[in-house]
């Protein structure tokens, strides 16, 4: 048991000491109050994190970009990811090689070219005529407005929905939301089929059904939230540590009984053994950190799992495609299964397990 814990611990300060060297390799722009400007004419050659009350890309970015900051403006090229956090987010004639995963208030895309996804979970996002996403659109919103070119699927979860004269959409449409709040313009291409999701105005007198399905709904909104929320972090985990990312993942299918006998250990465990350092005073601060570690732990324990089923069904099914898209449909499978009732409470608990004792087989075996 000692051990275990002194695993979590070493991990503990190993992730921080890791995260500093992975991200010292890359190009790193912060300002507490400021503003960070990636000028036109700039080019920045590597992976781009910035940290700022303002962020503003004129030029290139020949990588992938991590953004925090309150408003965030693209006008330039990222050859690569975005992933964005912020308030405010806007793709103003902006060019993305790749996926946009951005988590904000407003989003607004005009002029803009992504080639890939734009998967989003915000209050109001306008996607204008002048735009094109080359993949799919994945967004669970208050308020949205298409009217650009979609070359993929989309897939919305909204209050109000808009689907403008000129929207073009290559695939399917998907979409959830409000009784009657769904504006879909006879203009508008649907290349594949509509499949409709609309929730019926409550009556004044609330049966039990109606109350279990209001639940069930509940649940499932904030289950496509979370799987949103999880895959942006699987993302930014594979890029910042990808060696003990994959090794964990790894250590699912290696050591499948070991890990989830681990995980099984440390649960049944850590509450004595987080009582006994506090009995000790001295032991506080190690017990607090020893708790961080374990809801970290628990955190990406879905993650890591879902990565690993994924990756078992490309191999099975010999797929030869981009590793996100197994990651994605692992971490999905994971979600549709904890929806089931009764048996989805199991689900989960097993896939904490397995999570924990992976991570904690790939700490040690990493020290």
């Amino acid at each position: 048991m000692r051990k275990i814990f002194v695993s979590i611990f070493v991990f503990f300060l190993t992730f921080f000491a890791f995260s500093v060297t992975r991200v010292s390799a890359a190009k790193i722009l912060t300002s507490e109050k400021g503003t960070v400007t990636v000028a036109k004419g700039e080019v920045v050659n590597d992976d781009l994190f910035i940290g700022a009350a303002t962020a503003e890309i004129d030029g290139v970015v020949n990588g992938d970009v991590f953004v925090g900051a309150q408003t965030v403006k693209i006008a330039g090229t990222i050859n690569g990811s975005l992933h964005a956090g912020t308030q405010s987010l806007r793709l103003e004639n902006a060019f993305i090689s790749g996926n946009v995963y951005a988590g904000s208030q407003n989003i607004a895309v005009t002029g803009a070219n992504i080639k890939g996804s734009l998967i989003t979970g915000t209050q109001i996002l306008n996607i204008d005529k002048t735009s094109t996403i080359g993949g799919s659109i994945i967004a669970g919103v208050a308020v949205v407005t298409i009217d650009s070119q979609v070359k993929r699927n989309v897939i919305i979860g909204s209050g109000m929905l808009t689907i403008g004269d000129n929207a073009r959409i290559g695939r399917d449409l998907y979409y959830a939301t409000g009784s009657n709040q769904a504006n879909i313009s006879s203009k508008a291409k649907i290349v594949g089929v509509t499949h409709k999701y609309e929730a019926k105005t409550p009556q004044p007198q609330i049966s039990q059904k109606q109350t279990s399905r209001f639940f069930a709904t509940a649940k499932v909104v904030s289950s496509i939230v979370s799987y949103l929320g999880s895959l942006i972090i699987g993302l930014i985990l594979v890029k910042l540590f990808a060696k003990r990312f994959t090794g964990a993942v790894g250590m699912v299918s290696k050591s499948f009984w070991k890990s989830l006998g681990i995980g099984f250990l440390v649960i049944i465990s850590v509450v004595p053994a987080l009582i006994i350092l506090l009995i000790t005073v001295i032991g506080i601060p190690l017990a607090g950190l020893t708790l961080i570690v374990l809801i970290l732990y628990i955190a990406l324990s879905k993650i890591i799992v879902g990565a690993a089923v994924g990756n078992w069904i490309a191999a099975k099914l010999n797929w030869k495609i981009d590793t996100f898209w197994p990651f994605a449909l692992g971490l999905l499978i994971i979600y549709v299964l904890k929806l089931i009732p009764v048996a989805g409470g199991l689900v989960g608990f097993v896939v904490m397990l397995i999570g924990i004792g992976a991570l904690i087989l790939q700490t040690s075996k990493a020290e």
